[in-house]
Parts: C-alpha cells; structure tokens; sequence
C-alpha cells in the first residue's frame, strides 16, 4: 500500500519537474533599451566649411576671425560628443621652419579662443601644417577645420517592439544584432606642397642691363658728352636682408678736345665692381618686392678710342687711365616666379686719377652719377 501510494506521488510531481525545467531554460525577453545599448554611434567627419585667416607673420585673431570662432564655440556647446581638428597654416614668407611653428602657434591661437568660450580643450586638437600657397585664404595663411559628431543613433527612451514568439514560449526566436554603418572615410589633407627654387632661402639671380650716366666734374662735362652704360651681375640674396652683388660695367661717351684729332673719338670704359646689398624682402605668394640699398668697390680702365699719338703734346688728355671705383646707391625690384627686374639710381667715386695730363693720381676727376634698369631670372 505504502509502495503504491509513493508510485503515485512521483508519477504526479514528475511533469510538474518537468515543466519547471523547460520554464527554467527559457531566455529572457530583449527590450527596445537592450538595442539601443547595442547601437552606440560611431563618428561622421568633415569639412566644417570654416576658414580662419592671418595677417603675414602673425597668429594674432582679428575681428571677423573671433566672430567666426563664436559660432564655432556655440556649435560645440549644442553637442558635448562634437570635437575639432584644427589644421594650421603659412604662406612662403620667409624660413620654412620657422613658418612650421607658426602655422602651429596659429592653431593654438584658435584653440585657445575656443577654450576661453567654455569648450574642454580635449575635444579640440591642433596640427600646424607649416607652408602652403594654394586653395587657401591669404596665401595659405590660414587655419582649416575638420568637424566630427556622433552618428545618428535612436533617441534616448525610443522602444523597439520585440520579435513575436513561436508557438513555444520557451523558445522565442532571437533578435538578430543591429548592424552599425561604417563611418564615412576621414581624407587626410595632402601634405604641404615643395617651395619652388626661386622662393627658397638665400635666392640668386642672374640680370644684364643698362642706363645713363654723366661726370660729375666741370673739367670733365666740358669736354664729353653724357654717355650709356651697361652691366651684367650675379646677385646672391635676393630673399635675404643681407646680400651681395658681383658685376661687369661698361660705358661709353663722346669726347672733344683739342689734341684729339681722330674721327668720333669715344671715351670708353671697363670694369668689375662687387657690391654689398641690404634688402628689404616682402613675398606675396608668387610675387617678390624689394627696396634695397647697396655699397661696394671695384676697378675700371678708361681707354680713348681712335687716340692720335702725334698729336699728345696738345692734349689735355692721355690716352688711358687705370682707377679704383667706390659705387654706392640703391634701387627697387620686383620679381614674379623665377623673373625679376630693378631700377637704381647711384654715385660712383673714383681715385688714382690720371687721365687728365694736369692730373696725377688726384681723387675726384672721374666721379659720375648714373641710372638705369635691369632685367633676369632667379634660380
């Protein structure tokens, strides 16, 4: 009796175990929370459509840049996930190096403005991108941004309705993984372009040229005629304050004066002279402006053409003359990519003087005045 009575105890509780087995087993049901936790937003960069520009050799922010920057500050504070990429650059004014840090200093200019506006100066990072001409404000004197925010992602509380059960409860079919979209592509800027040769660093140049020019001297303008002149110099330089020249000058005039009875007599000169030069170098992009001054020395030998020999004894003049030269002046250039061309104006002192038979070695005689012009290219 006893043995029956257990039979039927266990016989009664083994499909209540049972049951309980297979509700145990059962999942839990997936929320419209759970996917959303899922779906967490990956970050959408690009071009914030901003430009931010400088005056040349400065990262000082001017008015319309710090007007520019409030509504930089204000889009930020609308998102606290929103950052920047701030790329900072330099025209080609000067050292490459030195444009490499002010590019940075101008990004950090930036940055620093925004930060003063309440912005975490961790969700701004700077980069100086050194020299750039091209595509850009103000010669590439400029600061770039790159603007990134959290994909788009279901609002906060949005519920997502969960799959309908099968038939059995303890088997609900499983909600698939949401598939999250693969951020658009971050291009990276391309990299600062090559400074040609005729903008880089000491700069040299090769010019011819000619001009006209007078004596100075009484004794000297009652007997000749103002004449032309011509050189050809080698300039080391050109985009540095310190510089030098190296250079061959001709001229060539009339003369009249007794003793000299050859037909169209001509005083005619030639010489070498090497000049120290103090420039005042402005780059704009392409373009180069330049006031400079210069000083220096040289040699020159003063020959009569068509000199008559038989006639020496009436002459007031010899027939050649051997002088030290002292040219000082100044002038302007301009030059364009690898072309460029002066004017100048200067003084030439001269000593030894001999040319004159009542002169010798005196200082002063053949002094003379001249202007002119030059034209070349840069390497």
């Amino acid at each position: 009796m006893h043995v029956k009575t257990m039979g039927w105890v266990v016989g009664l509780l083994c499909p209540l175990f049972g049951a309980s087995a297979v509700w145990a087993d059962e999942p839990a049901a997936v929320t419209g929370s759970d996917v959303v936790k899922q779906m967490a937003g990956k970050p959408e960069c690009g071009d914030a459509g901003v430009t931010v520009a400088f005056k040349t050799g400065s990262a000082e922010l001017d008015t319309n840049a710090k007007g520019a920057l409030d509504g930089v500050a204000t889009w930020l504070n609308n998102d606290k996930e929103r950052t920047l990429r701030l790329q900072g650059y330099a025209d080609m004014t000067g050292d490459s190096e030195a444009n490499l840090v002010l590019s940075e200093h101008r990004a950090d200019a930036v940055k620093n403005y925004l930060v003063a506006q309440g912005i975490d100066p961790g969700r701004v990072m700077t980069v100086g991108r050194g020299e750039h001409i091209d595509h850009l404000p103000a010669n590439g004197r400029a600061v770039t941004f790159l603007a990134c925010q959290p994909a788009s992602a279901l609002a906060e509380g949005e519920t997502v309705t969960p799959p309908t059960p099968l038939e059995q409860p303890e088997m609900p079919a499983p909600v698939p993984a949401p598939v999250a979209e693969a951020p658009p592509p971050v291009v990276a800027p391309p990299p600062p372009a090559a400074k040609p040769s005729w903008a880089r660093g000491f700069g040299w140049a090769f010019m011819l040229g000619g001009g006209y020019q007078d004596f100075t001297e009484t004794t000297m303008r009652s007997q000749t005629n103002a004449g032309a002149g011509w050189d050809a110099r080698v300039i080391g330089g050109t985009n540095s304050i310190l510089a030098f020249e190296a250079a061959y000058v001709g001229s060539a005039r009339e003369i009249s004066t007794l003793g000299i009875t050859a037909n169209n007599p001509a005083l005619v000169s030639h010489g070498v002279e090497g000049n120290i030069r103090i420039n005042a170098p402005i780059r704009r992009g392409a373009s180069l402006f330049e006031p400079y001054a210069y000083g220096g020395a040289g040699f020159s030998n003063m020959r009569i053409s068509n000199y008559n020999s038989n006639s020496q004894a009436l002459s007031s003049f010899r027939s050649e003359d051997d002088i030290l030269t002292v040219p000082v002046g100044g002038g302007f250039a301009y030059a364009y990519k690898a072309f460029i061309a002066d004017v100048r104006g200067g003084w030439t002192a001269t000593f030894f003087n001999s040319l004159l038979t009542n002169d010798v070695n005196t200082s002063g005689t053949l002094n003379y005045w001249n202007v002119g012009g030059q034209a070349g290219f840069m390497f």
